[in-house]
């Protein structure tokens, strides 16, 4: 068995591989004729080959930079995940995420995140829920209490892009895992004609002409009853609560065209205060991506201090990845903080995975003791005081 980058002319392979697994439909006909057409972004391919030479699995590892803590950090983003229905059960997948948490953890990557078919399945690879949102469905007609403020501008293809850019950065700018966005991720977003796509962008401003918030939205259509046409937002962000208000109102315009909102907002959403009826707001949790700390010592040093000053020693448990395991002494002071090898008795004893859970603010240490996840010996308020609950925010695929 050979781990290992794809070459390019194998990224043809990986991409029939991954078609097989999720099973999408693509024309290979034309790559004899057209070889770069299907050998583009060969880069992120990671994959095993039987001692025969043959791709039986493979991965996309993408890299990104995530806020963390105030900082913007190196992430592994994982996709693609597939091997040949005849080559499963055969541990290629497992070697696959071994080669690439040992690439990740020698490039100085601090986290990484997938989007799972199995919570479970990945688990055993190190990851762990780390984030969740709110959908939301929610009736055009009970729109009618918000008032027009500020100005909403349609953004199209070829307009000056940098007020949507600024809402962003400044939305993210406390809110971990957030993908700090390149050119190339927002070519992306920027690149859908609405009257091609149906996807449309809108930009909201206040009184002063100053961009606030901004959201993205596709049709739902009913092609027998134009009555059930609802509206899709595939991202919504706000950076008050007058943008916040102000966007809601702007929707109040398509009544009676849709019927129904469905809106999906961060956990930290609280959507039913700007409504007088909250009942009539339908909210769902959602679960959503899995996290991995790849680099464990690497992570706590970067972590956010808590005010005042203490210490804490932690026992770190990482057996898919052995090199994170040990006794870590974390010690604050000031809002500055160091962390150690220690031999001393810890005072919790967690999983990589659920350490995931804790750096992040996804949750608690209460919380996870409570659940019988992790064991802490004492100091339970010095360690939730040290693990706080932050906002998360993360919105892009791969």
């Amino acid at each position: 068995m050979e781990i290992r980058p794809i070459k390019p002319a194998e990224r043809i392979q990986l991409s029939k591989i991954q078609g097989i697994a999720f099973l999408f439909t693509q024309d290979f006909s034309e790559y004899e004729q057209n070889p770069e057409k299907f050998e583009k972004g060969y880069e992120t391919g990671r994959a095993a080959f039987d001692d025969s030479g043959k791709m039986c699995s493979g991965l996309e590892l993408i890299p990104y930079h995530v806020r963390f803590d105030g900082n913007t950090v190196p992430m592994g983003g994982i996709g693609g995940v597939a091997s040949l229905p005849e080559e499963r059960k055969k541990r290629y997948i497992r070697k696959v995420f071994e080669y690439c948490t040992e690439e990740m953890y020698e490039k100085g990557v601090v986290f990484s995140y997938l989007y799972p078919f199995s919570h479970e399945y990945y688990r055993k690879f190190g990851y762990e829920l780390n984030l969740t949102g709110i959908e939301c469905a929610v009736p055009f007609s009970s729109l009618s209490h918000f008032r027009q403020t500020g100005d909403v501008r349609m953004f199209v293809p070829g307009m000056e892009t940098s007020d949507i850019i600024s809402v962003y950065r400044q939305f993210i700018q406390d809110k971990n895992l957030s993908v700090v966005r390149e050119q190339k991720h927002w070519e992306r977003f920027f690149g859908k004609d609405p009257f091609k796509t149906n996807i449309f962008l809108y930009v909201w401003y206040d009184g002063e002409g100053v961009a606030k918030g901004y959201f993205q939205y596709s049709v739902e259509r009913n092609e027998k009853n134009r009555q059930e046409q609802n509206m899709k937002i595939h991202e919504f962000i706000w950076l008050n609560g007058e943008a916040f208000a102000g966007m809601l109102a702007f929707l109040n315009g398509f009544y009676p065209q849709f019927r129904n909102l469905f809106l999906r907002l961060p956990h930290f959403a609280d959507i039913l205060s700007f409504f007088p009826e909250p009942y009539k707001v339908e909210q769902h949790i959602r679960t959503q991506g899995m996290n991995r700390v790849v680099n464990v010592r690497k992570a706590l040093q970067l972590m956010k201090a808590p005010s005042g000053s203490g210490e804490a020693v932690i026992e770190v448990e990482d057996p898919f990845f052995p090199r994170n395991s040990g006794r870590y002494l974390v010690v604050w002071e000031d809002g500055k903080s160091g962390v150690a090898e220690s031999d001393r008795e810890p005072d919790m004893i967690c999983s990589v995975n659920d350490l995931s859970q804790l750096i992040t603010g996804f949750a608690t240490v209460s919380q996870l003791h409570t659940a019988g996840r992790i064991e802490a010996k004492r100091g339970f308020d010095r360690l939730d005081k040290l693990f706080a609950k932050k906002k998360l925010f993360l919105n892009d695929h791969f």
